[in-house]
């Protein structure tokens, strides 16, 4: 009879299996807009003037920000902010949110099956 530890996939410590968590968070995980370092600061956000170790780019601007879009005029999502000069600078916009790759994903997932709903209703 073959046991967990005959089989070295599932050994703890096994190099393979360590590689595949790392890379099963690392896609969860807030990255830096510019060069895709992983944040692995402490807390929800990231502080006001911390920066990236990739790139040393400040992570608290506007293109680090969940409600950050290209193709509005103000390019941000919530009412009630104020104008940014520079998307890339740093700011102290108090909804900063820190974008993160899985809730994108899904928010995009919910929005283009709205867009298809809609448009079956079109002519």
């Amino acid at each position: 009879m073959r046991q967990w530890r005959d089989h070295p996939l599932l050994w703890p410590s096994c190099p393979l299996t360590v590689m595949i968590k790392v890379k099963r968070k690392e896609e969860k995980m807030k990255k830096c807009h510019r060069c895709g370092t992983p944040w692995l600061g402490y807390g929800a956000q990231p502080r006001l003037r911390e920066v990236c170790e990739g790139c040393g780019k400040t992570l608290h601007c506007c293109n680090n920000c969940h409600h950050f879009d290209h193709e509005l005029s103000r390019q941000c999502t919530l009412d009630g902010t104020f104008w940014e000069g520079s998307r890339d600078a740093q700011n102290y916009c108090e909804g900063f949110a820190m974008s993160d790759s899985v809730r994108k994903e899904a928010e995009e997932k919910v929005s283009k099956a709205e867009n298809a709903f809609h448009s079956l209703w079109e002519k």
